[in-house]
């Protein structure tokens, strides 16, 4: 099914810019000199989005890989968001409409999870763990392995 739909998209990604300015010609015939402001505000919508963008996403994902997964809704967002600001920068109404489909809200999706196994899972306040015992160190007095003594 793919298969056959791909060589059609790519006729689509490949004739947008016709598309477009049909689209544009259209839409001038009904608002005039208001889409010239249109398509100049879009595009400072998609540069806006792709300035926020650069530093949300990269805070966002920094701390996904700091706890050992990150949530596929996540890495579609950011895939999502890129796609819609640069689909504000093209100038058309239909890139626009596009964009807008893209930055909607969509339901998440699972997890992965990289590194280490998952966790084991808490039962009742009981945590699992492994420890090693490290004896008190030579010269130092008994029960004490801090060289520096106790902080306070």
């Amino acid at each position: 099914m793919l298969r056959r739909l791909l060589p059609w998209f790519g006729l689509l990604l490949l004739s947008l810019p016709l598309l477009e300015l049909l689209a544009s010609i259209w839409l001038a015939q009904y608002i005039g000199w208001w889409l010239v402001f249109w398509l100049f505000a879009s595009a400072l919508v998609g540069i806006g989005i792709l300035k926020s963008w650069r530093f949300a996403t990269a805070w966002a994902l920094v701390d996904s890989l700091r706890s050992g997964e990150v949530p596929l809704g996540r890495l579609f967002w950011v895939a999502r968001t890129l796609v819609a600001a640069l689909l504000f920068i093209f100038p058309g109404p239909i890139s626009d409409v596009l964009g807008l489909i893209l930055i909607l809200p969509w339901p998440g999706g699972g997890k992965l999870r990289f590194g280490t196994e998952a966790a084991p899972q808490q039962e009742h306040g009981v945590y699992e763990g492994e420890f090693n015992r490290v004896d008190d160190a030579p010269g130092l007095p008994a029960g004490s392995s801090d060289p520096q003594g106790p902080t306070h």
